[in-house]
């Protein structure tokens, strides 16, 4: 018979009740503030990049302003109309215009004649627009600046007058007497929230009046025009008639009168 010592040995010792572990509050908070920390920093990366992008845009269709008058100072022409001997002043590789030269307008045929003239006389930094095009059948192609999308800025100096509000042109005005003036676009694939957010930097942020507006009429990489759906990129305001939409699909185009 086993002795009461070893009955004693042998019955089951209870468990130990060890603390169990878990956050403090003090934890908790730091994990809470670390947390808070890196979405604060995503969110304000975003931010970065999305005012970067629209610094972006308005410095290059300024770029393309200031070009447009020191051409028009040295020269006494308007860039994209040039006639041959015109163009030879410039040099050798500058295109005359390939549809009316010399008659005081730039349709769109002739917008990448335009940003040829202005490269080669040295006002634009534009690698690919230093080729001379000899055929209108492609406007805008690869010879033309290119926005952050890599969508090619168009240049116009329409001779027609819209008709107040008219979509198909190559604006949306608000005052039909201002057809006559010479506009360049922002290129498209560009959200409206961006392009408000421009318009308010750089004018009055409305998108049919001031300088800078909204335009239904986008030049593609290959050639063509596309006009996105008008109510994807504005909307209509009691107060003001009409205002960028903020939340759209995106895929618009600006243009600012020069």
């Amino acid at each position: 018979m086993r002795t009461a010592i070893e009955l004693i040995k042998m019955r089951p010792t209870a468990p130990k009740n060890y603390p169990q572990k878990g956050f403090t509050l003090v934890e908790s908070a730091i994990v809470l503030v670390l947390i808070g920390l890196l979405i604060g920093g995503i969110l304000r990366g975003q931010e970065l990049i999305a005012s970067a992008r629209v610094r972006n845009v308005i410095d290059q269709v300024r770029a393309v302003q200031v070009a447009y008058y020191g051409f028009q100072d040295r020269y006494s022409a308007l860039a994209g109309d040039l006639t041959a001997a015109q163009a030879a002043l410039i040099n050798a590789n500058a295109a005359p215009a390939l549809l009316v030269a010399g008659d005081g307008w730039v349709p769109i045929g002739d917008s990448q004649q335009f940003f040829n003239n202005i490269s080669q006389a040295g006002f634009l930094s534009c690698s690919q627009c230093m080729t001379k095009q000899t055929s209108s059948s492609n406007p805008t192609a690869s010879f033309s600046p290119t926005n952050l999308f890599g969508q090619p800025l168009g240049f116009a100096f329409p001779s027609n007058v819209p008709t107040t509000n008219a979509l198909g042109t190559y604006y949306l005005s608000t005052q039909a007497n201002e057809g006559s003036k010479a506009m360049v676009t922002t290129g498209g694939a560009i959200d409206s929230k961006a392009l408000a957010e421009i318009d308010r930097k750089i004018d009055d942020g409305n998108p049919t009046f001031g300088q800078f507006r909204f335009s239904d009429q986008i030049p593609t990489i290959n050639g063509t025009l596309v006009s996105p759906p008008f109510a994807n990129c504005v909307d209509s305001d009691a107060i003001s008639a009409y205002v960028w939409k903020v939340d759209g699909p995106g895929q618009c185009q600006g243009v600012l009168l020069l």
